[in-house]
Formats: C-alpha cells, sequence, structure tokens
C-alpha cells in the first residue's frame, strides 16, 4: 500500500509538471504565431459622425459580435465601422469595470493596435527628412546596444518597424509599471544584455521591444516626450481627443479591465508603462479608433488634414517580412489574404494588455474598416478574442465567419498545476503524518540522508521552475502572468508555496527520522 501510495504521489507530481509545462509552452508558442500570423451604403458626412447602417452586411457584424461577446463572457464591448470619409455605425454594449454602461465615450487600452499608431508617428519624421528608414538605431539613439554590440550596430529603423531587427520579445524592458524620470531611456538601458536572435532583415520575430525603440528613437529626433509628439502630429490632427498617453490619464479614465479565472471573467486592475504608448498602452474611445482608422482608408488623410502622404500609408500597409504563406508584416501592420476571395486584401493589428483587447481591420480594395475593443484579455483566450476581430470585417466584406476553436491548452494547463498540487500534497502530507505520529518503518542512516536530500531539492527545484523557469519561459515573472492570467497565476504561486512546504516538511521528518535511528542506535 505504502508503495503504490508513493507512487501514485510521484506520478501525480511528474504528470503535472509535464502537462502543465508542456501546455503553458505549447500555448506560447501557438499564441506566438498566431499573432505573427493572425461595402455600406451608409451616408458619407463629416469625420466622425456616425449614420445608421442599412446593409444586410453591417446587420450581420451587429449580430454576429452580440454572439462572441455571449461566447467569450465579455463584460463590455465597442465596435465602429468605417469608411474613408465617416464613421457609419458605433455599437456599444455591456459594463465597464465600474459598472457604468459602455458607450461611445468609454475608454479602452489597445495593446498592440498602438504600433500601427507609433508607426504613423514615425513616417511623419521619415517625411519631413528627421528619419532614414535604412540609417542605424544607434545614430538616433547613441546609447541603444545589444549584449552583440556588432549586430545591434547593424539595426535600422526600417527592420524596427518590419519587426526584423532580431531583438527577442520577452526581455523585461516592457510591461513594467513603476514612475520613472527617464522612462525610454532606462528601458533601452536594460536591453544592454540581451542576446539577437538573428543577423538584423534576416528574420520575422513579433516582439514589442521594437516598437518600444522606436519610441525612443522619435523622442531623441523631435526633442520632446514621445506622448507630446505623438498629440501635436498624429492625435491631434485625427481629432481623437479621447486617447490616453500617459499614467495619469490612464489613471483619471480607465476603470478596471478584466481577465479569466477558469473560464469566468474576473476584475484586473488597469496598470500603465510609462515607455508602454509606442508599443502597446495606447488608449483611447472606440470613436478615436475608428477616426485613425478612417485616416488610414483615405490614403493619410482625415477630411481636409493629410496626416500622412499616400506613399507612406501604402508602404505601411504592404507587408515587407515574410510570417506565414498568407500574411507579411508591413510597418505595424499585418498585410493578409485571408479575404482574398471576398475581392480585397486585409490590412490589420490586433493588441492587448491585460484586461483589455483590441482588433482593427481595414478591407482597402472594398473602402471599409471595423474596429472591435474588449474590456476582457486573457492569455489562453487570445484568438478567441482576435478571431471575434477578423471574423467581423469578412462579415464587412460579405463572408461567412471562420469557425473559432480554443484548443486543450488551457485546460490541460490548469488540469497539470491542479495535478502538481494534489501531488505535493500527498509527497508534503502523508510522509510527515506518519513520522509525527511515530509510524514511519525503521530505517537506515544512509537512506534517510538520501532520500530527505532528494525530496528536499526536489521542492526546491519544483519552486524554481513554477516561480522563475516557468515564468521565464514566456517572457513574464508570477505578478505579471497573474494578470495576464489568474487562474494560471493563482496556481503556480500555489506551486511555490507547496513545493517550499514540501522541502520544508520533508527536511523536518527527515531530521526526526536521523534521531529516531540515532536513539535506537543509542538503546541497543
Amino acid at each position: 500500500m505504502r508503495t503504490y501510495a508513493r507512487a501514485l504521489t510521484a506520478a501525480a507530481l511528474i504528470a503535472g509538471v509535464i502537462l502543465s509545462t508542456g501546455a503553458v509552452l505549447a500555448a506560447h508558442a501557438t499564441f506566438s504565431t498566431r499573432t505573427a500570423a493572425s461595402a455600406a451604403s451608409g451616408e458619407a458626412t463629416e469625420p466622425g459622425a456616425q449614420t445608421t447602417p442599412t446593409d444586410t452586411e453591417a446587420a450581420k457584424v451587429d449580430a454576429y459580435l452580440r454572439e462572441r461577446m455571449d461566447a467569450t463572457k465579455t463584460p463590455g464591448m465597442a465596435y465602429a465601422i468605417v469608411s474613408p470619409e465617416s464613421i457609419e455605425h458605433i455599437g456599444t454594449w455591456g459594463e465597464n469595470g465600474d459598472g457604468a454602461p459602455i458607450t461611445a465615450d468609454t475608454p479602452f487600452l489597445w495593446g498592440s493596435v498602438s504600433k500601427p499608431v507609433t508607426a504613423t508617428a514615425v513616417m511623419t519624421l521619415v517625411e519631413n527628412g528627421s528619419i532614414d528608414l535604412d540609417k542605424p538605431v544607434h545614430s538616433y539613439v547613441p546609447e541603444f546596444t545589444l549584449a552583440d554590440e556588432e549586430l545591434a550596430g547593424l539595426i535600422t529603423v526600417r527592420h524596427l518597424l518590419e519587426q526584423t531587427s532580431g531583438i527577442p520579445e520577452g526581455t523585461g524592458a516592457t510591461d513594467r509599471f513603476g514612475r520613472r524620470q527617464e522612462p525610454y531611456a532606462d528601458a533601452v538601458a536594460d536591453l544592454a544584455d540581451v542576446q539577437p536572435l538573428s543577423v538584423p532583415g534576416e528574420e520575422f520575430e513579433y516582439a514589442s521591444e521594437n516598437y518600444l525603440l522606436l519610441g525612443a528613437v522619435v523622442e531623441a529626433v523631435a526633442d520632446q516626450p514621445f506622448h507630446e509628439y505623438l498629440r501635436k502630429h498624429v492625435l491631434g490632427p485625427l481629432e481623437m481627443t479621447g486617447a490616453i498617453t500617459t499614467p495619469d490619464g490612464a489613471d483619471d479614465a480607465l476603470a478596471d479591465g478584466h481577465s479569466y479565472a477558469f473560464g469566468q471573467p474576473v476584475s484586473v486592475p488597469a496598470h500603465y508603462d510609462q515607455s508602454g504608448p509606442s508599443y502597446g498602452y495606447l488608449g483611447g474611445t472606440v470613436q478615436d479608433l475608428a477616426q485613425f482608422a478612417m485616416a488610414h482608408l483615405n490614403d493619410g488623410a482625415y477630411g481636409s488634414v493629410q496626416v500622412l502622404g499616400s506613399e507612406s500609408v501604402e508602404l505601411a500597409h504592404a507587408g515587407a517580412a515574410h510570417v506565414t504563406d498568407s500574411i507579411s508584416y508591413g510597418f505595424g501592420w499585418r498585410d493578409d489574404t485571408r479575404n482574398e476571395d471576398l475581392g480585397t486584401r486585409t490590412v490589420w493589428h490586433s493588441g492587448a494588455v491585460h484586461g483589455y483587447q483590441a482588433t482593427l481591420v481595414l478591407l482597402p480594395e472594398l473602402e471599409r474598416g471595423i474596429v472591435v475593443v474588449q474590456n476582457i484579455y486573457g492569455f489562453f483566450q487570445d484568438w478567441e478574442l482576435v478571431a471575434t476581430g477578423l471574423n467581423a470585417g469578412r462579415i464587412l466584406a460579405g463572408g461567412e465567419p471562420e469557425p473559432i476553436s480554443s484548443g486543450p491548452a488551457y485546460a490541460f494547463t490548469l488540469g497539470g498545476l491542479v495535478a502538481t498540487l494534489a501531488g505535493i500534497a500527498g509527497a508534503t502530507g502523508w510522509p510527515a503524518y506518519r513520522t509525527l505520529r511515530g509510524q514511519a518503518a525503521p530505517a537506515q542512516r544512509r537512506r534517510t540522508l538520501v532520500t530527505t536530500a532528494c525530496w528536499t531539492v526536489a521542492g526546491l527545484a519544483l519552486a524554481y521552475v513554477a516561480g522563475v523557469a516557468l515564468p521565464d519561459s514566456v517572457g513574464a515573472g508570477l505578478p505579471l502572468i497573474r494578470l495576464w492570467a489568474p487562474d494560471v497565476g493563482w496556481l503556480l504561486s500555489a506551486v511555490v508555496v507547496g513545493s517550499l512546504l514540501l522541502a520544508t516538511a520533508r527536511l523536518t521528518t527527515g531530521v526526526v527520522r536521523f534521531n529516531r535511528i540515532d536513539e535506537s542506535h543509542h538503546l541497543e
């Protein structure tokens, strides 16, 4: 019986670690792949005005998004259908994190949809001659370097825009929420020890660090904070008056967002990275983002204001970096063939930060676009939320939505972590109970010493895997995982605590047993 119990405990621990580690890594790989891969008759009015959609596609989009909102248990959603000249329709449903109804004026964070906005700002500086796309980054930001200084010196502004610099994701330079005097300079300095993955220009490697660096380039060239330049030359001309570009703005405007815990939405606090506006922490209302989409459908013009030249818009939208057989990456945009059967390219970007998700889809040949913003996000639910926006775009183009499947990674990860906790509980509790009750069988010194050492080391190693190695493998620490995937973060934290208790309990019971062996030998 004791042998069976030990085998069951060990099996639970091993199976749990394998399941949870494998599932998290598989989900991360799938997430990375999907992230890397993934006409209305409304009357034209003044920029930013709204009309009621009358065509079948718009009505189908509305019904589909309501259905997806229920399927993904999204607390609040807003969307907008746009043409080059107008916002044709805005739909809003649900509540924000404070329980207030979602309206056209409700702010959201846009995640990586910040990237095409940053690319737009960079191209304004290219147009006025302040930035050369093929000039090395360090010529604008001399402090920039990587662990391989030679490769760092080859990285150009174009490489950053196209995500081909070779800089990896998850360096620790992003998603930092403390207040700093020089946020971009500090982040750039922290890249100095990062080892590049490839020679610049050779491979596509999606990394927010590229757009973090672009924010630093804009600051250096414009000689002013990135958010100030962005407001003056992009957000202001596009009348994006509700845009969020600073931590103070986020604190004043944002309610808590939501994530998933065991399949149910839970509130998560809204955090803000000071160096985040260029790569993922830009935000605003659905109308703000819709007006940005209008300009990119209208050759860079918003009403009578020309924010960007038509050639720059074309260059930004044209995919140059190969991602998959159907997707390439331009300057902050994915150029996608998914709707070619409907007579249009699909130029899009999605994004998320903890608590919020956004998708922006342009259908250039149809002169239509759609913006979908949601106040929920989960690491394992990423594709379900992104595909919601992409399918809404496909419906707008006159097609049928593609099936959406979430895959087993989420269930495997939770199951693996629960199995790990069960194994830890068994490995900790049963031997401790038997030892304290005096029921442990007599043992030799060497056996007791070896067993105690093995279990103690195993407990410490498991704590390291759950608390450091596994979070590092997805480019995040435990506090960040608890924001992106609260249930996984909680279970990992429990595994860390349980593993340390296991090591402590096994060490304690080992000492007790060792002392009993000494006592029995002394009595003999």
